[in-house]
Order: structure tokens, then C-alpha cells, then sequence
């Protein structure tokens, strides 16, 4: 317990880190102690494991409402054994350069499911619940105002658990907003500058990533935006490194 805990301390503000500084950083432990410790912490997904060597902590830095932890424990309750996901435009905002007024709750749910989950709300809720809507509902019915959409959850799409809450890990989102109707308000430049956002704040999963845009006909787009991006993040950090440099 007491390793598991140096670990998750030393993991705490930092992008990612390495087994081999970590090990260095532990060197009052063992390093198969240490090893150990690592592999159940991802194991519980305390961790993440980013690529061969690498970690992080999971991105838990989502906004959570009282709304999504309601949602997702009546359909916790009413469908036990189904797989979805309860997450809002909430997520997004903070990485927009133009805010739009967005109050939308996004319900990924396996396909069989859809229609069962989406009568079920539609008696529960107050606010409007929509099935997988097209563009034209979009525009007449959606846009503006507040709004509970009903999505496939795509199988293998990549999620991440906090606590008895299911929610889309980061690289999910970055695939599911190209070309998907619902986030129609992200095109153009304002795609490109919340990839930006989301490179500088967060480190990716690349490889998650690619398996995820892979499975969503979308690998070509994610791999232009992801390296555009990722390579102006490294750039800008290799800057603000030499400049530290100098001034010392």
C-alpha cells in the first residue's frame, strides 16, 4: 500500500512519467516491488499506461453534474448489464477558443439498447430526449436550447471509469468529434484549436487513438490533426525550455 501510494504522489501534476524515473525516484524500494505496484495500479486503472514504460494518471478532469451522476444511476439501475457511456458539452467548452451556448447531455449506449434507453428517459425527463438526430432536427429542434441526445456507443470505444461513472476518455472524444452531426460546432479552425488545447493540457494514448479512429473510418483525419498539433506542442515546450535556460 505504502509503494502504491508513493507512486500515485509522484504521478500527481505531472503530463506522464517513466518507469526509469520513477524507479530512480523509488530507489528505497524494490524495483520488482515497485514493478509490481505499477501493474496492478493500471490494472484498477488508478494508472494509465501510455506506451511501453510510460504513465499517467487518468484524465479526471471532466466536469461531472449532478444531472450526469442522476442519469447514470437510473440507468445503471434499469439496465445493469448494458454498456454506455454519460457524458455533456461541458467537457468540450473548456477547450473551445469561441464558446457557443451548449447544455447537452450525450448518452452513449450499444446499439441494441438505443431504443429501449431512449423511451425509458423520455418518461423519465423533463428535458427534450432525441434519437441519434440528423442534421435537419439538429438545426430545428436542438440548436440552443437544452437537450438529452441518445448516440451508439461504438464497440471497443475507448472509456474510462470514475468511480461507478462511465465517461469517454479524451481520445474518444477527439475522434468522435470529426464528422459526428451532434458536434457540427466544431469545424474548421475551431477543431484545430481545440486539438490544440487538448495536446497541451493532456498527453494522448496515441495508440489508443489511431485503434479508435481506426475502427471509426477517421484515421487519416486524427493522424493529420494529431501530428499538426502534437508537433507545434513539442515545439512550443522545447521554446519555453531554452528560454528557462537562458534566464538561469
Amino acid at each position: 500500500m505504502r509503494i502504491s501510494n508513493e507512486i500515485l504522489n509522484y504521478a500527481v501534476g505531472k503530463r506522464s512519467f517513466s518507469r526509469a524515473k520513477l524507479l530512480r525516484e523509488l530507489s528505497n524500494f524494490a524495483e520488482e516491488s515497485v514493478s509490481q505496484q505499477l501493474y496492478r495500479l493500471v490494472k484498477s486503472n488508478r494508472l494509465e499506461r501510455i506506451e511501453h514504460g510510460v504513465y499517467r494518471l487518468p484524465p479526471q478532469e471532466f466536469p461531472i453534474s449532478d444531472e450526469i451522476l442522476q442519469l447514470n444511476k437510473m440507468l445503471k439501475k434499469r439496465y445493469p448489464f448494458t454498456n454506455f457511456c454519460v457524458w455533456s458539452s461541458d467537457i468540450l467548452m473548456s477547450f473551445m477558443h469561441h464558446i457557443p451556448n451548449l447544455n447537452y447531455v450525450y448518452i452513449d449506449v450499444e446499439r441494441e439498447a438505443m431504443e429501449n434507453v431512449f423511451n425509458f428517459l423520455k418518461e423519465k425527463l423533463q428535458k427534450p430526449v432525441f434519437l441519434s438526430p440528423n442534421k435537419e432536427e439538429y438545426q430545428r429542434y436542438i440548436t440552443g436550447n437544452a437537450a438529452v441526445i441518445i448516440r451508439v456507443l461504438i464497440s471497443e470505444a475507448p472509456l474510462q471509469n470514475i468511480g461507478n461513472l462511465s465517461t469517454p476518455t479524451i481520445e474518444k472524444i477527439l475522434v468522435d468529434i470529426i464528422g459526428d452531426i451532434e458536434f457540427h460546432f466544431l469545424q474548421g479552425a475551431e477543431i484545430s484549436h481545440f486539438y490544440q488545447n487538448i495536446l497541451d493540457k493532456h498527453t494522448i494514448n496515441k495508440k489508443k487513438l489511431i485503434r479508435y479512429a481506426t475502427r471509426r473510418g477517421r484515421r487519416e483525419q486524427v493522424e493529420q490533426l494529431y501530428k499538426t498539433h502534437y508537433d507545434t506542442t513539442r515545439i512550443s515546450i522545447h521554446q519555453m525550455a531554452t528560454k528557462n535556460c537562458k534566464e538561469k
